[in-house]
């Protein structure tokens, strides 16, 4: 086995645990649930019912399912006065909840199935694209769809609340305002083309009457809109608003895919226009944004944001230096829509610490932090330990233990089908790799860190990765604090 130490180690930290903190593991009082994250049915855009999902869950040994479904999946663009009018604008649409009217339907059957499969931990959640925007290059003739692929998903609400979700194109993007009087100005066309307008040309009065009958249809339900696709980029704002209207409700957000490009197909409308997808990746949002539980450190595509001191890193500096109220979790997503090699139901999966098999206790660990997440399917790799003790306590993922100087980092890795595969571990403290281990599975090794002043908190977090798998651990907070243990 290859060590690279960057830490200063002593050995008298060593001596000082043998006298000051036992050998119980923190980790122990625990035990795992397999989690596939967002998961998409035939509700949607997936091939198979919420019951062959469970079924094919639990073939691939995997305790807990998120379902999280698009409840819209629309893009328009529309002319002036008549955005909303057919034949005046350009709509594509899929089946989604919202669209079909099936959201009821939807969650009660998530409900139905996980009474049928008790050994199953089932939430419900909805994967929205709360927002895009048009650019339009009239001198190619091309229209860009923008950020139509940037989604975000949420997690544990009533019904009525994922109703009022604050989707581009959903109801909750509407609301009354006084504003909503001046929506009934085509009546004014209208009063024209019926009564005023005797004097003047029957042919101008009846063209005013239809262009002002069509107004009318266009602005009903003459709501006004938070949000439209033709004013450009607003930045963050749409997302922060959907972060903020589920926290308020009690629900809590993940932030899918950040770095997946545009899965969309370009489009040519009669040789008349050429509608692209721009959605690159953006990484930066985990930054940009705030209050947001999770966001998924594993998925399917390449992801650079869970790189020393990239993005994930930069959120957790904000929350060392009391920036931001609470850490931001990684998790593991499949993104699964059916059943197909590099898709499977447990290729990608968020490993959850938890006390009890309930939704309950998986939603705790999510919240606090308690998970890693891992990708590799029957060849994945297994956290077994991965704690840190200090003179005082024991602490695992998601946990803030106080610390007079002292850390100790504990690990231990190996193979979920027990097979030797070399495996190459990073440890990062606060942004930085201080130690690089390589060997071959099972996998195990601790490091000293005797550097935490009083008054700093620093975190530690373990990237790991083998020829078929890769692992990626949340962080454990460390206070340094004064006085005896």
């Amino acid at each position: 086995m290859r060590l690279t130490w960057r830490l200063d180690a002593v050995w008298i930290g060593l001596v000082c645990w043998a006298l000051l903190v036992g050998t119980a593991r923190a980790q122990e009082d625990y035990f795992e649930l397999r989690g596939a994250l967002h998961i998409h049915t035939n509700y949607g855009t997936g091939k198979e019912s919420i019951e062959q999902i469970a079924r094919l869950a639990e073939e691939h040994g995997v305790d807990v399912l998120v379902i999280a479904e698009d409840p819209v999946l629309r893009v328009r663009y529309g002319l002036p006065l008549l955005r909303n009018l057919w034949p005046f604008c350009y709509t594509r649409t899929l089946p989604a909840p919202y669209t079909e009217g099936t959201l009821h339907e939807y969650l009660q059957e998530i409900k139905e199935v996980a009474a049928r499969h008790p050994k199953l931990v089932m939430l419900d959640g909805l994967e929205s694209n709360p927002f895009y925007y048009w650019d339009v290059d009239l001198s190619t003739r091309t229209w860009t769809l923008n950020s139509f692929d940037k989604h975000i998903v949420a997690l544990n609400l009533s019904e009525e609340d994922y109703a009022n979700l604050p989707d581009l194109h959903g109801p909750g993007n509407l609301y009354w305002h006084w504003t909503s009087l001046l929506l009934l100005w085509p009546l004014i066309g209208v009063a024209y083309g019926l009564y005023l307008g005797g004097s003047h040309p029957r042919a101008l009065r009846l063209a005013v009457l239809v262009i002002s009958v069509l107004c009318l249809i266009n602005n009903f339900p003459f709501k006004v809109a938070y949000m439209d696709q033709y004013n450009g980029n607003p930045g963050p704002g749409p997302y922060q608003r959907y972060i903020d209207y589920v926290n308020s409700r009690g629900g809590m957000v993940l932030w899918p895919h950040v770095e997946a490009r545009s899965g969309i197909p370009p489009e040519d409308i009669l040789g008349l226009a050429h509608i692209v997808s721009a959605t690159p990746p953006h990484p930066e949002d985990l930054v940009d944004t705030y209050d947001y539980t999770a966001f998924a450190a594993l998925y399917a595509d390449n992801i650079t944001a869970t790189e020393p001191g990239r993005q994930w890193d930069t959120v957790l500096a904000q929350y060392v230096a009391g920036q931001r109220p609470k850490p931001i979790w990684g998790e593991g997503e499949i993104d699964y829509h059916w059943d197909q090699k590099g898709n499977r139901i447990h290729d990608i999966l968020t490993v959850f610490l938890v006390k009890e098999r309930t939704p309950q206790a998986v939603l705790d660990a999510l919240r606090l932090g308690r998970m890693y997440a891992v990708r590799g399917g029957d060849e994945q790799l297994v956290l077994d330990t991965f704690e840190v003790e200090s003179e005082m306590r024991r602490g695992i993922a998601g946990e803030d233990i106080p610390s007079q100087g002292l850390a100790r980092i504990s690990m231990r890795i190996d193979k979920l089908n027990g097979r030797q595969e070399e495996v190459k571990l990073r440890l990062i403290k606060s942004g930085q790799v201080i130690a690089q281990f390589n060997g071959l599975t099972p996998l195990e090794f601790q490091q000293v860190d005797t550097g935490i002043r009083p008054g700093e908190k620093v975190y530690y977090r373990l990237l790991a990765q083998s020829k078929s798998s890769r692992l990626t651990s949340n962080p454990i907070f460390v206070t340094g604090t004064g006085g005896s243990p």
